[in-house]
């Protein structure tokens, strides 16, 4: 994803919210850190400001849906486009 406005406190709960509904492992990936998409704190201690890339991966049995419906919550929370999303599967 590229991130345009950047993930605030209110995004990274609404992020971390919609992330804790799947079964599926979430993680996001920005500024060289990754953490688990299901903890607010975490997604918050990516200090992912205006225009920083956020890449969203899972791992389980909704991954593909995860990866699709955490792109939409981050589009929609800040207008952003899509960059890069992808399913990771091990």
């Amino acid at each position: 994803m590229e991130n345009h406005r950047g993930l605030d406190a209110q995004e990274a709960a609404r992020f971390a919210l919609a992330a804790s509904a799947f079964s599926s492992d979430i993680v996001c990936v920005a500024n060289g850190r990754t953490v688990n998409g299901k903890d607010v704190m975490s997604v918050m201690s990516l200090r992912a400001r205006r225009d920083t890339p956020v890449r969203i991966l899972a791992t389980g049995p909704d991954e593909c849906a995860a990866v699709r419906i955490l792109s939409d919550v981050l589009r929609a929370s800040g207008n952003r486009s899509t960059q890069d999303a992808s399913s990771h599967i091990q």
